[in-house]
């Protein structure tokens, strides 16, 4: 189980919606842009439609007050339509008589003039209106411009007939009478609206009776009724008659009654039958009634109507305004109603919303607490553990706490809870893989312990048959079976440091770069492979890390020789780099692909844990778990020339630097092929290694200085042990091997395969091989 953070991995989605430009999705929001939105669309539809709602309101407010000044316009236009009847009527009998004083006509006129001026300033109070209202108005404000000019016309009595003033009365007067008709055609309430029809219909037949009466007298104030008069006079009959059928259809049972009540008596009957003797006077010479008459009996009719309109017209008016007011009242408890219901309904979304994001928030904070904070570090506070007993687990499970601490008994709750139980579970596992762990590693340190102690028996009795064996060939064999009990050991080791045991003894001594990359190379089974290129001979290696250097090294190097081509070198650098020390090792092996250079260097950057894959890719994980002991940096990478190029930095906290910048370097030798050399080597060689041979632990000896002279017991490499080995410079020195009889030659025990480094078989990535020769191990005893 891995220590470190745990981060969300980005799925194939997000990258392609990264390719497709990162275009936001609502699912990707956070929780508070969703339950803003949750709020925000309702609250925004509620208000939406209640705007609706309170502006329909508003509007049958307005249009109620609209109708409310229209209505009491209404009463201006009849009383204007009264007063300019009778200035008709007074200017008829002022035309009709010549020498009849204007004094009455003057006093008319001053009546409708303040009839006028209460009309217009009612007019003026007028809002915006309907079109056809607004254009009946416009047509009764300009025929009243041209009232005037009539007027005068009356006046100066300049060829104005009886006739031709009444017919231009005529016009404004049915121009007066038409706006009721164009007030009843608007909308609105349907009892108001045939209340409307009402008025209108019986201000209509109040101006047909106005118009009967201006008619008889205009026709029988010349002392004869002709035909054209009469058919105008039975027209105003008609259109009276029209108008009381259409009230009687539209008004409503008070209307009627009022009507009926109001417009009835003497008068009407009085009425009817100067009609009568208006029709039978007809083309006769001397009329059965006069003009005055005629217009004192039908203008008694009319001002009964006028009463009754009167009556009609305040009781709509009340309507209107009881409408009106009611409308208004209406809007107001609406909105008052509707800011109610949003303040409530805003306040509790806002109140549960927040509070669900809390519980959200909080299960957030607390689920990536636990996946970046606490699991990882219990996971690793338990692998660091190097016991857990029987009832360590359970004890370790008590003492975890709860991360997500949430009272609440919603699903959220539930789902904390849950993850309470999850997070305890995790631990569990984590702190019984711990204790398998453990159990493991003690396993491993049991049996490598046993089996290093059996092989180092072993070798032993190889050693001692080996001193008495002068046979070449059985010698041969017996340097083969020492090779594979070499091996064994390195195993042994490796099993040590994959166990987290020390693998040899400490040293109290630092070694120098070059001695290291030495022991390391007697440590590889192909060693006679190995040459150095440049290796600063002025860095050492801190003693606590040079046993784990040594062996970090040789894993990397017998990886190199194993898997290149057997007549290829290897060859190792070693040089400072400002305060660290860089260690290249390169080979000319068939190299490896982009994939497996990513999978190894992810493995060695990040040691895993024991496991199948620890055990298939032994020398990987060794190398790992060295590195990460002391911070040190291993990576591979391919080489221009073929092949792999291992890199191997080592921090300033495991070398040791001059205080001197003088630096002496080991010059390169020609890299050439070397032939598979003989496994007979030369004895009597220095003891390159301490402690049994069983590690790659330095002795003093191996601190060659760069004064060394041919005389001075130096080490020499394997390679320089053969007596065709060139001489390898140190510091302008030599090392020179020591000489002895060759050998007759053996066949190698095991050719190293020609491969590349391998990722997927069982004996590939930094296998662990015998180091040297027995001679030479049997010499470093």
């Amino acid at each position: 189980m891995s220590t470190g953070p745990t981060t969300l991995p980005e799925s194939g989605e997000t990258r392609k919606r990264g390719l497709r430009g990162r275009l936001p999705r609502l699912r990707d929001a956070r929780i508070r842009s969703k339950l803003a939105l949750i709020l925000v669309v309702p609250v925004a539809a509620v208000i939406a439609l209640a705007t609706i709602r309170l502006i329909s309101t508003g509007e049958g407010a307005v249009e109620a007050t609209r109708i409310r000044a229209l209505t009491a316009l209404s009463l201006d236009v009849s009383a204007l339509t009264q007063d300019l009847h009778r200035e008709r009527m007074t200017a008829a009998a002022y035309l009709a008589a010549p020498g009849r004083s204007a004094d009455d006509y003057n006093l008319r006129v001053r009546r409708t003039d303040e009839r006028i001026a209460d009309y217009r300033e009612e007019r003026g109070r007028l809002g915006d209106v309907p079109n056809a209202v607004r254009t009946r108005l416009d047509v009764i404000d300009t025929h009243l411009e041209t009232l005037n000019n009539t007027r005068q016309e009356v006046l100066d009595r300049r060829q104005m007939p009886v006739a031709a003033a009444a017919l231009r009365y005529g016009v404004i007067l049915n121009d007066l009478v038409s706006y009721g008709d164009v007030l009843a055609q608007l909308p609105g309430e349907e009892r108001l609206a045939e209340s409307r029809r009402a008025v209108a219909a019986f201000s209509r037949a109040k101006g047909a009776v106005a118009e009967e009466e201006a008619v008889a007298y205009t026709a029988l104030v010349g002392g004869r009724l002709d035909e054209e008069q009469f058919s105008s006079f039975v027209a105003t009959l008609t259109s009276q008659q029209e108008a009381l059928l259409a009230f009687s259809l539209a008004a409503d049972p008070a209307q009627r009654a009022l009507v009926e009540n109001s417009v009835s008596g003497d008068a009407v009957g009085l009425a009817d039958r100067v009609s009568s003797d208006i029709t039978r006077s007809v083309g006769q010479r001397s009329p059965l009634v006069s003009a005055a008459d005629a217009a004192n009996s039908i203008g008694a009719v009319n001002d009964l109507m006028r009463w009754a309109e009167v009556r009609l017209q305040e009781s709509l008016l009340a309507d209107v305004e009881a409408a009106r007011s009611a409308v208004i009242r209406q809007a107001i408890v609406e909105s008052v109603l509707v800011l109610l219901t949003l303040i409530i309904a805003i306040t509790l979304a806002v109140v549960l919303a927040r509070s669900l994001n809390q519980s959200l928030r909080r299960l957030r904070e607390g689920a990536l607490s636990v996946a970046n904070h606490d699991l990882p570090e219990a996971v690793a506070r338990l692998q660091n553990i190097n016991n857990v007993g029987d009832g360590g687990v359970d004890e370790i499970v008590r003492q975890v706490r709860d991360p997500i601490k949430l009272n609440n008994r919603d699903e959220v709750g539930q789902v904390a809870l849950a993850f309470n139980v999850v997070h305890q579970e995790a631990v569990r596992v984590a702190a019984e893989q711990a204790a398998l762990r453990t159990s493991v590693s003690a396993m491993f340190l049991n049996l490598a312990r046993r089996s290093q102690t059996l092989v180092d028996r072993m070798i032993g009795e190889l050693d001692a048959i080996e001193r008495s064996e002068e046979d070449p060939k059985r010698l041969a064999r017996l340097f083969e079976l020492d090779h594979l009990a070499t091996r064994m050991r390195r195993n042994d080791e490796n099993l040590l440091v994959l166990a987290g045991a020390d693998s040899a003894v400490p040293r109290r001594d630092d070694a120098l770069l070059v001695d290291v990359l030495r022991a390391a190379q007697s440590e590889v089974e192909q060693y006679n492979r190995i040459e150095f290129g440049t290796v600063d001979t002025d860095v050492s290696v801190a003693a606590h890390a040079v046993n784990d250097v040594v062996r970090l090294v040789a894993e990397l190097l017998d990886n190199a020789t194993r898997f290149s081509a057997p007549n290829t070198t290897v060859v190792a650098d070693g040089r400072r780099i400002r305060d660290y020390v860089l260690i290249q090792i390169e080979d000319r092996g068939l190299g490896l692909t982009d994939e497996q250079l990513d999978s190894l260097n992810r493995r060695l950057a990040a040691p895993s844990t024991v496991d199948v894959a620890a055990f298939r890719l032994m020398g990987l994980a060794v190398v790992s778990r060295l590195a990460s002991r002391y911070a040190i940096r291993v990576e591979l990478r391919r080489n221009v020339e073929g092949g792999t190029v291992a890199q191997v930095t080592l921090p300033a906290a495991t070398v040791v630097l001059p205080t001197q910048r003088g630096r002496e370097q080991i010059e390169s030798r020609p890299r050439q092929p070397v032939a598979e050399p003989s496994p007979l080597t030369p004895a009597g060689l220095g003891d390159p290694l301490a402690g049994g041979g069983r590690t790659a632990t330095l002795t003093e000896q191996w601190r060659t200085s760069t004064t060394t002279t041919p005389s001075s017991p130096a080490w020499s490499s394997p390679v320089e042990a053969r007596n065709t080995a060139p001489t390898v410079r140190a510091g302008g020195g030599s090392l020179t091997p020591t000489s002895a009889p060759e050998p007759t030659p053996v066949a190698p025990a095991e050719p190293a395969p020609t491969s590349g480094l391998s990722v997927g078989s069982p004996t590939v990535a930094y296998p662990t091989v015998d180091p040297l020769p027995q001679r030479q191990r049997r010499g470093r005893r």
